[in-house]
């Protein structure tokens, strides 16, 4: 699922909208390489599968406003995800129903778009992905260091850290037109503290709460 909280005392919900996805069907003549697992082909009929969350914010001490999104973009199901999200995205920046000033979205991509890189282009648009220091110090417990941040935000059964892949991301911009504005990513002790608890293992089962570790950041706008 996916969600976005607001802090009311500071911010103004001004639109919340869902951003479905339209679904692919399983083929049932087609098996993928992977024995077990079917192709999915394109559903004519319309049918959505799965969505995005998104808000339109203004902050009530500054007056910004902010376009966010939650997702959880899923290809093998879904008939692209991602590019239905920017659209929409672009589309809401560039009306005249509200003068956004920056965008941040974010969850889990399912994709890895490469590690180090100061910005990722999608149809035309910069973003800046926040990243993750390969060592960060919690004191949660000796079982789960917050090393390899920056690579892996994923469990795996056949070790904590998972593969080295990186599929849950955060990513924001500043709107154009917008020079004036500054926008950056910190990682605060409290980002690291929230981070490290949903890495630590539950004693009743041995196993984190979810098989995705949290991602989380600060995000600063100034003029």
């Amino acid at each position: 699922g996916v969600a976005i909280l607001v802090k009311t005392s500071r911010f103004d919900v001004l639109e919340s909208a869902m951003v479905p996805f339209k679904s692919k069907l399983p083929s049932t003549t087609e098996q993928n390489e992977h024995a077990g697992e079917e192709k999915y082909n394109v559903d004519e009929s319309n049918n959505h599968y799965m969505c995005a969350a998104t808000a339109v914010v203004r902050d009530k001490l500054t007056n910004m406003t902010f376009l966010l999104a939650c997702v959880h973009l899923y290809d093998k199901k879904c008939l692209s995800p991602q590019k239905t999200l920017l659209e929409y995205i672009h589309a809401k920046v560039q009306s005249d129903a509200f003068a956004i000033d920056a965008v941040i979205w974010g969850g889990d991509c399912n994709r890895d778009y490469g590690l180090g890189k100061d910005s990722i282009v999608f149809d035309g648009v910069e973003y800046r992905p926040v990243w993750y220091p390969e060592k960060m110090s919690n004191d949660v417990d000796d079982n789960t260091s917050l090393r390899k941040m920056e690579s892996c935000s994923r469990f795996d059964s056949s070790s904590l850290w998972g593969k080295d892949k990186k599929i849950d991301w955060i990513f924001y911009r500043v709107v154009s037109g917008n020079d004036g504005l500054r926008i950056s990513s910190s990682i605060d002790e409290v980002c690291i503290d929230f981070m490290a608890r949903t890495r630590k293992t539950l004693v009743s089962t041995h196993f984190p709460p979810s098989d995705h570790f949290a991602v989380a950041a600060t995000i600063s706008v100034s003029k």
